[in-house]
């Protein structure tokens, strides 16, 4: 079991330093894209046909990354009212099943992402020509690297790696 926690541990860290980096590159490009879109069409009277294309697919891609850096973080919304109200120990068993519901959720989001991923495989995009695979695959992407967060989550919140320590996906903890 730590063997698999720690592998699942190592891959979510290493996720997270990937995806910082690609958030950070497509914040860039995506600003320097739009920069020289509207100095070439307000100054030189001379529109970029692909600059608003693949600034919008830099925003999906953006999106679906920065949702999992979201999650790692502890950073999405949550409506804890109940669970707040509930005995620790009851109050941590609710947020791993709520953890396991969105596991669901999210390979069902993965399964028909990629689906529809492959079906827009020889569809191009209208300015860039890039087959829209490339757009669509951003949310099976994001939805797999939510699921092994939440999985690295539930497994270190059921058995620590370290005694005493827990990586936080509630407020509550399992031994209560």
């Amino acid at each position: 079991m730590k063997t698999v926690q720690r592998l699942f541990e190592t891959a979510s860290r290493f996720c997270m330093e990937a995806a910082k980096g690609m958030i950070l590159l497509f914040m860039v490009a995506m600003s320097v894209i739009i920069m020289v879109q509207v100095f070439s069409r307000y100054v030189l009277n001379s529109s970029i046909s692909w600059s608003e294309e693949i600034a919008r697919y830099l925003m999906i891609w953006t999106g679906m990354v920065g949702s999992f850096v979201a999650m790692r973080e502890g950073r999405h919304i949550g409506v804890t009212m109940v669970v707040n109200r509930l005995p620790p120990r009851a109050a941590a068993w609710v947020a791993v099943f709520v953890q396991l519901v969105t596991i669901l959720f999210l390979a069902i989001v993965a399964k028909q992402g990629l689906a529809l991923a492959l079906i827009n495989l020889n569809q191009l995009s209208p300015a860039m020509r890039i087959p829209m695979f490339f757009p669509y695959i951003a949310v099976p992407v994001g939805a797999a690297l939510m699921i092994i967060e939440l999985a690295t989550g539930i497994l270190n919140e059921i058995h620590p790696l370290e005694p005493g320590v827990r990586r936080k996906i509630s407020a509550a903890t399992l031994d209560g």
